[in-house]
């Protein structure tokens, strides 16, 4: 197959390049580099072999090898079919130990070995594990070492996770939000009466100020998403199967949290952000004014301010505040000149959310608002249920509750009339 270990070892490394190609045929590629190491794993028999051998047993077989020409020849009974493949292994096998003998293939065998070792790590962040993850998502053969990696902690490996953790950027309310990722139920301290700092004079002892600390307590909801498709998955290369996943799946399960953040009634769910107290003021949908956004503003709590923005649908922004103008006859809205796309009002960032409806919500979100991850994004696969149609059913799943904290924001409503 090679002229000698070297050249067998700088093709296993080639293939182990292309396995990196999402477009690569990984079937091919691994039934080649398979052959690759069986030839070197029987090279490195042959090696111990002749190394174990006397040099007595050549001199010997050197020397009967003249009589063993004399001899007359000899009609040999045909063989069987399953004789000449034995036979034809055992040349093949004579020709490697006579390769061997010359120095020919080379005869450090140790060094592939470690090479070996190294590179077929399961580690739960390695591209091994990655890939035999993914092949057992799509129900893939696994081989013995992947299997046993798979099966012994359902762990997503760490760059799926970050490609899932990814498409929370698409959302900016969920990434407006303060939110974290812990297991199970949390308390969340929130800020309660702070009391100013007080001037002491030299001397004399301060007194306890009479601040208070409340909390937020936050539970467990599962947020599902269930896809059945055709078997047909399983055709996929490792790499785009990995992208239809978290598009379909991670991408669907954000965009139902963010949902949740907006208008969660709080009834076996979480609670959003349009069930905060409204304040008295309201605004007429088709006439609000300068004066109403200004009246928003400055219900606000100076505290707050630095990291306000606004929330509001596209509906509301687009089709009501856009046009509005101040007493000077200039536009409230301005384009982000680094991001025409975004917009501010006064100077205050816009989150376009069609989830809370016609109403505003305006504040600090980080403070305001708490979303938690009981458990992070996953995705799982069920053959069971589509037995009959040969369809597979994938699953994005994940545990987690939000609140208001009750501080930090105000929010506006349409008036009844």
């Amino acid at each position: 197959m090679f002229e000698n270990r070297e050249q067998a070892l700088e093709r296993l490394d080639e293939l182990r390049k292309q396995l990196e190609d999402p477009a690569a045929n990984l079937e091919e590629i691994e039934g080649e580099m398979q052959q690759i190491e069986q030839y070197l794993a029987e090279l490195a028999e042959v090696v111990a072999e002749v190394a174990q051998e006397e040099p007595a047993a050549e001199e010997n077989r050197a020397e009967e090898k003249p009589a063993e020409e004399n001899q007359p020849e000899e009609e040999l009974p045909e063989k069987e079919p399953e004789e000449e493949e034995r036979s034809s292994q055992a040349a093949q096998r004579a020709e490697l130990r006579k390769r061997v003998a010359a120095g020919i293939t080379g005869l450090q065998v140790r060094n592939f070995k470690d090479m070996e070792e190294k590179h077929m790590s399961f580690e739960p962040n390695t591209k091994e594990y990655r890939n035999a993850w993914l092949k057992n998502l799509q129900g893939k053969e696994l081989t013995a070492e992947e299997r046993a990696a798979v099966t012994a902690g359902y762990t997503i490996p760490q760059e799926t996770a970050n490609l899932i953790k990814g498409k929370l950027e698409l959302y900016p309310l969920l990434n407006a939000v303060d939110v974290m990722h812990i297991p199970g139920t949390v308390i969340v301290p929130v800020e309660g009466t702070v009391n100013a700092a007080a001037v002491v004079a030299m001397g004399t002892a301060a007194t306890d100020a009479q601040d208070t600390i409340g909390q937020c307590a936050l539970g467990i909801y599962k947020i599902i998403k269930t896809v059945e498709i055709t078997a047909d998955v399983e055709a996929l290369a490792v790499a785009a199967s990995e992208q239809w996943l978290v598009e379909r799946l991670a991408r669907t399960v954000c965009r139902a949290v963010t949902g949740y953040i907006a208008a969660g009634t709080g009834t076996n769910q979480p609670t959003g952000l349009t069930t905060i107290t409204a304040t008295n003021q309201t605004y007429t949908m088709a006439g609000i004014t300068y004066a109403d956004v200004m009246a928003i503003i400055a219900k606000l709590p100076t505290q707050y301010d630095p990291n306000a923005a606004f929330v509001m649908s596209r509906a509301t922004f687009f089709g009501n505040v856009l046009a509005i103008r101040d007493t000077t006859n200039n536009p409230i809205v301005v384009a982000d000149v680094q991001s025409p796309a975004k917009f501010n009002i006064l100077g205050y960032p816009v989150i376009l959310e069609d989830g809370v409806g016609t109403d505003i919500i305006f504040g600090d979100l980080k403070e305001g608002y708490v979303w938690n991850f009981g458990k992070d994004v996953a995705i799982d696969r069920d053959e069971s249920v589509g037995f009959r149609t040969g369809s597979v059913v994938f699953r994005g799943m994940c545990l987690g509750d939000g609140k208001p904290t009750g501080v930090g924001l105000v929010r506006y409503t349409k008036a009844l009339s």
